[in-house]
């Protein structure tokens, strides 16, 4: 066989090789992200449970707090097993390099967790220190979950990816209105400020919940729905309105920050529920992939080896003219048992191109899922614009692109590249002027 055919040969199989190295990848990072989310929601109870003790003096949920603790550090411990299981060594490393480095930012909190632990015990914090230290954990975990899916290649595992990732930060706001929430119940009082957050978390909530929705498959999509109609989400969601008509500094029974608590901990169960659903759904896909990528790999070489003997065969064995399919053969196999050269060729070019339109398909699959994590990006980078330039904490940031897309009737993404286009264009032009988005 001519060299320049091997080396044909040598890249078609190439192609299908890297698509089963970066699938093996994949599969690990969807085994990470079941360890992730198990983690999250252990720290989110954890939370919850401090921010009651705290709030309450040390005298409320002392023992589950503690038991919760020792949850939390079980899955902690699995987490750090599977790391210790990722390849860091080999395979395109280029396109991993801000999940490794996401992962070493996750370290380094969990490493500070004991002595958060230490603080709530001897209630040296405030609730709001402890839930803010908490919180920062969750957003780095679960920017895990997001870069997982920034590098994912497959469409399927992207769009579960990005459902995932949206059911999970939208839990995580409503842990976050658990834990926020249990601190004014349980202080007694709500000041204008938790409960204009309070209401900010919700809004958040919604707007992760519909993302997650529109990338969820039906059997989710059917869960989530059942998910709503439970009594529980009902009574939870009729206490949430009591504390959505609280006046600023009005007076309200602590006793009720455990049934806030128990109620807003099953709507959380019941999410982590579907998010384990999900998580499986995710290795369940990227064990397929791997399977059936190997499958082709295998078929591709029992049709290179059959192509190869029918030209050695052939009483034509004289090696195929490339200008055969410069000449304008079509990509469709020959007939079984055909040969020659010119079929060789052609038969070739039909593996080659069936891959190229296989490859072509996926790319165009992955468009809305890449989209989605597009303006997620563009928004974080508003956010942080508007903090780095405004002062404003995070949730500040969020609320003024919402008013923002509300007033002006536009899409909050729309309001985000405004908010970037603007400090770019100031930037450029040395200006100093800072002003919040109309």
């Amino acid at each position: 066989m001519p060299q320049s055919q091997q080396r044909i040969e040598a890249f078609f199989l190439a192609s299908k090789q890297s698509e089963i190295a970066s699938l093996k990848q994949l599969m690990a990072s969807c085994t990470q992200v079941t360890q992730v989310s198990n983690l999250i929601h252990e720290l989110q109870r954890e939370r919850g449970l401090s921010n009651v003790y705290l709030a309450s003096g040390g005298t409320r949920l002392c023992d589950q707090r503690l038991a919760q603790i020792d949850s939390a550090r079980r899955a902690e411990a699995d987490f750090r097993i599977g790391l210790e299981q990722l390849d860091l060594e080999t395979g395109p490393l280029a396109g991993r390099a801000r999940l490794f480095n996401n992962l070493a930012h996750v370290l380094h909190g969990l490493d500070a967790l004991p002595g958060l632990r230490q603080a709530v015990d001897q209630l040296e914090l405030k609730p709001e220190q402890s839930t803010q230290a908490y919180s920062r954990l969750m957003e780095s975990l679960l920017g895990v979950i997001f870069e997982a899916a920034d590098i994912s290649d497959d469409p399927e595992i992207t769009r579960q990816l990005v459902a995932m990732f949206n059911l999970m930060q939208g839990k995580e706001y409503a842990g976050q209105e658990r834990a926020w929430a249990v601190s004014g119940i349980a202080a007694g009082e709500f000041s204008a400020e938790l409960l204009e957050r309070i209401g900010n978390l919700i809004e958040a909530q919604e707007h992760c919940f519909s993302t997650f929705k529109e990338f969820a498959l039906q059997p989710q999509l059917d869960a989530w729905q059942m998910l709503l109609e439970q009594p529980e989400t009902d009574e939870f969601m009729r206490l949430r309105q009591v504390i959505a008509r609280l006046t600023p500094g009005a007076g309200v029974p602590p006793d009720i920050s455990e049934v806030w608590y128990d109620l807003a901990t099953r709507r959380i169960d019941a999410m982590q529920v579907l998010e384990r659903e999900l998580a499986d759904l995710l290795l369940t896909l990227s064990d397929e992939r791997v399977q059936q990528a190997n499958s082709d790999l295998k078929n591709q070489r029992a049709s290179l080896a059959s192509l190869q003997s029918s030209l050695e065969s052939s009483a034509d064995s004289q090696a195929p003219s490339p200008l055969t399919l410069l000449l304008g053969y079509t990509s469709a196999l020959p007939p079984a048992g055909a040969a020659g050269g010119a079929d060789w060729v052609r038969s070739l070019y039909g593996l080659v191109q069936q891959q190229a339109e296989s490859l072509k398909q996926m790319s165009s699959e992955l468009g809305a899922a890449r989209q989605a994590l597009s303006e997620r990006k563009l928004l974080e980078r508003a956010k942080g614009l508007l903090m780095q330039y405004h002062g404003l904490d995070e949730e500040q940031a969020f609320r003024t692109l919402q008013q923002s897309a509300m007033s002006q009737k536009k899409r909050l993404i729309e309001v985000a590249e405004k908010v970037i286009a603007d400090v770019e264009r100031i930037k450029g032009g040395h200006k100093t002027a800072r002003r919040a988005p109309n």
